[in-house]
């Protein structure tokens, strides 16, 4: 079986905090995000066609070092075959496995986590749920798909995951200009609220190459003006676990 698969990370703790990690990175996205620092992940191109007997030999060079592999990307579960015959093969081999997704295919999501195949999720939860400012993010609409069906793939995403006991991280990148405004984060944090997860806001970042190059003249949020937000947020679910995450 082959996969678009733009890269490999063989050891890395900046996916799944704590673990040291192999990060595969799967080419191809449903999203193009303004602020996404990955561009160029996002198409499924002809170079990154890889066999996954390539990847899995890759990965087992470390397999004595690491704890966890993480899908990430990209989109994985763009590529649900390949993800799922990926997560077999390293949790038949009693390695934890975690993925980094967009959310936007809860059917493969609750998929992997009804076989078992999953001990992590970061789950990237871009915006509150405004067809405007998730559209202007995301630029994710098609001829095909509306903007209100991916959201509500999202919502259901969200809803699954509170059916199942694995570790999850929900990261909300704060971007100056487009997701900053307290009322927004609230709605956000009404939405996750009753989740067992850890809310990430995390420091966008401006130093990398980005899809929209008119937002690397942005600077990022202050620590202090996401330290505000998190209480702000706290003050109303004050049951919500959050944490900030600098770019740096």
């Amino acid at each position: 079986m082959q996969a678009f698969i733009s890269g490999i990370v063989p050891l890395s703790t900046s996916k799944w905090y704590g673990k040291l990690s192999s990060i595969i990175f799967f080419g191809g996205c449903d999203f193009r995000c303004k602020y996404c620092y990955n561009p160029e992940m996002l198409e499924s191109k002809q170079k990154f066609l890889t066999d996954l007997k390539i990847i899995t030999n890759e990965i087992k060079k470390h397999e004595d070092m690491i704890e966890s592999v993480i899908f990430s990307g990209g989109e994985p579960c763009l590529q649900r075959m390949a993800l799922i015959t990926l997560a077999k093969h390293f949790k038949s081999k009693g390695i934890k496995t975690g993925l980094d997704t967009n959310g936007s295919k809860p059917n493969v999501i609750r998929e992997l986590l009804s076989l078992e195949l999953l001990d992590f999720i970061s789950l990237d939860f871009k915006s509150p749920f405004s067809n405007d400012l998730f559209s202007r993010i995301t630029n994710s609409k098609t001829f095909f798909t509306k903007t209100e069906e991916i959201m509500n793939g999202i919502k259901e995403t969200i809803n699954v995951l509170k059916k199942y006991h694995v570790e999850i991280e929900i990261k909300t990148v704060i971007v100056p200009s487009l997701v900053y405004k307290k009322e927004d984060l609230l709605e956000m944090a009404g939405l996750i609220d009753g989740l067992n997860c850890i809310w990430v806001l995390q420091q966008f970042e401006n130093e990398k190459e980005l899809v929209d190059k008119n937002m690397e003249n942005i600077q990022p949020a202050s620590q202090k003006f996401l330290e505000n937000l998190k209480e702000f947020c706290l003050k109303e679910y004050p049951g919500l676990k959050m944490k900030i995450r600098n770019s740096k």
